[in-house]
């Protein structure tokens, strides 16, 4: 959803491509760089830094806005940049989930560990579903539910809300489990349909 009105916020993110294109900071820099702070966002959480936690991730995912742009900006858009922005994608979002395991989060219905499972799982199955697509067919789906941006804000609430009540972000991580999984299923099945058409 939030995909589509990407160039609304590219006002934002112009001034700080300007910045970087100055110093000569690449695209794939800036890309490795939100592994890098995504890293510290693990240290941060599980050292109950939870408030840290949250600027950093913010700081995180808008490295993962900016990397993209500022590869158009500079017309360096590259399969590698491309390839590499996607797995650093995959990353960060494991990270920030796998940190969650060293908090004491309340159990809500199944105990917490099977919802950071299933929260993993539904992240790598929303990107692959349509990644395999990709791959078998040569022809490009998206859309569902929630795609990147939504997951990041999703990821971003349930950090800050540790630092309030840690059963709001169990119930947060929930949402995020139930909606990454529901966006893959959705296309797995358009992806079906576009198969059985051809």
């Amino acid at each position: 959803m939030l995909s589509s009105k990407k160039y609304k916020f590219e006002k934002i993110l112009s001034p700080f491509s300007r910045l970087l294109k100055k110093i000569n900071i690449s695209p794939n820099q800036v890309t490795i760089s939100s592994i890098i702070f995504s890293i510290f966002v693990f240290y941060t959480i599980v050292t109950y830094h939870f408030l840290l936690g949250t600027v950093l991730l913010i700081i995180t995912s808008f490295l993962d806005s900016l990397d993209g742009f500022l590869a158009r900006d500079t017309k360096k858009v590259t399969k590698l940049g491309a390839y590499l922005d996607t797995i650093a994608d995959r990353y960060v979002e494991f990270i920030v989930l796998l940190s969650l395991l060293f908090v004491n989060l309340p159990e809500i219905f199944f105990p917490i560990e099977v919802w950071i499972i299933l929260s993993v799982f539904g992240s790598l199955m929303t990107t692959y579903s349509k990644s395999a697509f990709s791959e078998k067919t040569n022809k490009k789906i998206s859309g569902g539910l929630i795609e990147r941006p939504e997951r990041m804000i999703i990821l971003i609430m349930c950090v800050f809300f540790l630092n309030i009540e840690l059963k709001y972000s169990s119930y947060i991580l929930i949402i995020f489990a139930l909606l990454t999984n529901i966006t893959a299923i959705q296309r797995i099945i358009k992806s079906i349909k576009l198969c059985i058409r051809e």
